[in-house]
């Protein structure tokens, strides 16, 4: 606790993510003297360290949190939360979610597929968008089909109306996930 007060004394009105760095430096190089000594954590079911106990809430939401819309040292992944029902045909339409991460969420967007003999941009042609929220998550309508895909995508990203192969991550296409509608 001394360092992260020297610290905030040192830094006055900088940046809050100069100061979570500093500490968690501090918490590195002086883990021994600082009475922590469980060593490094495993990871948790996101793949991310578990926080330890003994750090202060400063370094773990700049460790584990996203400041800014940015989670550091993580891949870009998306998944889906929310899966609709099997159905098919233009008039009816259910609600699909999920969240994101280990990307900066202004510079991103989810794009949206319903799969049936092949793939169709999500919730209209004309609007293929689907916008990031700041804590991460999605949602949007979809056409019902039997299976349904998220791409975490640049914004620059233009989607096709329909494909019968859904593009594979890399440039602009940053993430990709496909489950089964649900019964």
């Amino acid at each position: 606790m001394k360092y992260t007060i020297s610290f905030k004394r040192t830094l006055g009105r900088r940046s809050g993510l100069i100061l979570a760095a500093l500490v968690t430096l501090s918490i590195a190089c002086n883990g021994a003297n600082s009475g922590n000594t469980s060593g490094p954590q495993p990871p948790n079911a996101q793949g991310r360290p578990a926080p330890s106990k003994s750090q202060s809430a400063v370094t773990n939401v700049a460790a584990n949190q996203p400041v800014d819309g940015t989670e550091t040292n993580a891949k870009p992944s998306i998944e889906i939360t929310e899966v609709p029902r099997k159905g098919a045909g233009e008039q009816e339409l259910e609600t699909i979610a999920g969240r994101v991460g280990g990307v900066k969420i202004s510079e991103c967007k989810v794009v949206l597929f319903a799969g049936t003999d092949q793939w169709y941009v999500q919730p209209y042609i004309a609007s293929p968008d689907t916008e990031i929220k700041e804590d991460n998550t999605w949602r949007n309508d979809t056409h019902l089909g039997s299976r349904y895909s998220a791409l975490l995508v640049k914004n620059s990203y233009h989607p096709p109306s329909t494909t019968g192969k859904l593009p594979e991550v890399g440039g602009q296409v940053l993430a990709i996930t496909t489950v089964n509608a649900r019964q």
